[in-house]
Formats: C-alpha cells, sequence, structure tokens
C-alpha cells in the first residue's frame, strides 16, 4: 500500500479559517459597523443641540420649553440603541465568547439598563450624548476587524485604522467621558438631586442611583480597556524598536568581527 505525502500550507489554511470565520460572524459586525456610524453622528448632532442648555435641560427632558424638539432626538436614538444594545446581547450569547466576553457583556448590560430608566423617566439627554459618542471607537475596531479577516493583516492601512481606533477610544472613551462625570457629578449636583422630585422627573432615587452608579462603573470599565490598549501600543512599540535596532546591531558584529581579523 502506498501512502500519499501531504503538505498543508500554512499560509492556505489561515486564510481559509479566516474565510471562515468572516462568513460566520461577518453580518453581526456589518450591523454593529453600520449602527456605530449612525449613532455616533446622532450622539455629535445631540452635543452641539445640547451645548447651550442649562444644567437643567441639559439632565432632564421636560415637557415644554426651548430644547423640547432636541429632547425628543434624544429620545429617539436612545430608542434605537438599547433596541441594538438587547440585539447584540442575544448575538454575544449565542457566539460566546467568539463576539466578546464577559466585560462586553457587562458593559451592553450596564447601559441598556441606563438607557431604559433614562428613556422612560425622561433623564441624562445631554450625558446620553457623550456617552453616545464613544461609539466612534467601534468603527474602526470593526474596520480592524474586516481587515485582519480579509487577509489584510498587515501594510499601511491596518496601522492607520489601528491609530484611529485608539485615538478615538481615549478621546471619546477616556476624555470626553471623564470631562462628562465631572460635569454631571461636580458642577450639576444640586440639578441632579432634584430630579427625584414629583415636580421634575419623579425618578425614584434607587433607579437615580443606579443609572448614576451605572456610569460610573462604566467609566471605570473604559479606562480598564485604555489601559489594555495602552499595553498593546507599548508592545508594538518596542516590537518596532527590536526590528529596527537589529540590522544595526548585525552591521557594528560584522564591522568587529572584521577589525578582529585584521
Amino acid at each position: 500500500m502506498k501512502y500519499s505525502k501531504i503538505i498543508v500550507n500554512p499560509k492556505k489554511a489561515n486564510s481559509d479559517a479566516a474565510k471562515a470565520t468572516l462568513m460566520e460572524l461577518g453580518p453581526s459586525y456589518v450591523v454593529s459597523f453600520v449602527h456605530s456610524l449612525y449613532v455616533t453622528a446622532r450622539g455629535v448632532m445631540h452635543l452641539y443641540s445640547l451645548w447651550a442648555a442649562s444644567n437643567m435641560d441639559k439632565i432632564y427632558i421636560g415637557p415644554e420649553g426651548d430644547y423640547r424638539e432636541a429632547h425628543l432626538e434624544v429620545a429617539r436614538t436612545n430608542i434605537l440603541f438599547v433596541a441594538y444594545l438587547f440585539y447584540d446581547m442575544i448575538h454575544i450569547l449565542h457566539q460566546y465568547p467568539k463576539l466578546g466576553g464577559g466585560d462586553t457583556m457587562a458593559h451592553h448590560m450596564l447601559f441598556a439598563f441606563c438607557s431604559v430608566i433614562n428613556g422612560t423617566f425622561g433623564i441624562m439627554p445631554f450625558q446620553f450624548g457623550w456617552l453616545i459618542v464613544g461609539e466612534m471607537s467601534t468603527i474602526f475596531l470593526n474596520w480592524r476587524w474586516f481587515l485582519l479577516k480579509s487577509g489584510r493583516d498587515s501594510g499601511v492601512l491596518l496601522e492607520n485604522v489601528n491609530t484611529m481606533f485608539a485615538a478615538s477610544f481615549f478621546l471619546t472613551r477616556i476624555v470626553m467621558y471623564t470631562a462628562g462625570i465631572v460635569h454631571l457629578y461636580i458642577f450639576s449636583m444640586s440639578e441632579l438631586k432634584s430630579l427625584s422630585s414629583p415636580e421634575v422627573s419623579g425618578v425614584p432615587l434607587s433607579a437615580l442611583g443606579i443609572t448614576c452608579g451605572c456610569m460610573l462603573l462604566g467609566w471605570l470599565l473604559n479606562l480598564y480597556w485604555g489601559s489594555k490598549i495602552l499595553r498593546k501600543v507599548a508592545r508594538g512599540r518596542t516590537n518596532v524598536t527590536v526590528k529596527s535596532t537589529e540590522p544595526v546591531a548585525a552591521k557594528a558584529g560584522k564591522k568587529n568581527r572584521r577589525s578582529k581579523r585584521e
């Protein structure tokens, strides 16, 4: 009996695996990409329309007022956002852990809970703006995934996308989020306390405490993710530095050997 030797091309095997992953998980990433584009644009619009509003108009959607239309636009975006969160959580559980781990599920549950409370009692419209703008980083994260799964795992385009992901993450989820937390808990504390009054929103103190606590937890989660991104960036720069110095070291070694021979 003759046995034929099977030679497997590792590059082709990796390519086939990437294509299979692209077909299996690609639709979910497409939905996420489109959603992040849309809600980021809406978030920028909400921040712009409520930027000059009073602190009370920034945290409460009243039955009337100069910012009524802007408040209603926030409510529409909130409905879309919470619907997407529930959809994505089902996908994550179904494909677990391919689409995300426990930290992603915790992030989704926190903000879905906040969206339900805030939408029910008409609170935190301006805060919703700087929260939802954080989806900007998701645009580049999804773009990066498609590049990797389509075989473009190196090159200038991938490097630029990685840079844009890190930059947008720190701009929106660290800098802007931190500024929003400071504005809410330091400069809007009196208005925040008044939300539970029946004359204002009537939101129960327990629900208000939960949504404020969730925003703080989300901030801490973003800091945790940010530290992971920083470590990856630092490792990448270290690898580039090592690779760039290797030829120089090799040349220096050759010169030393030649001088010894002479």
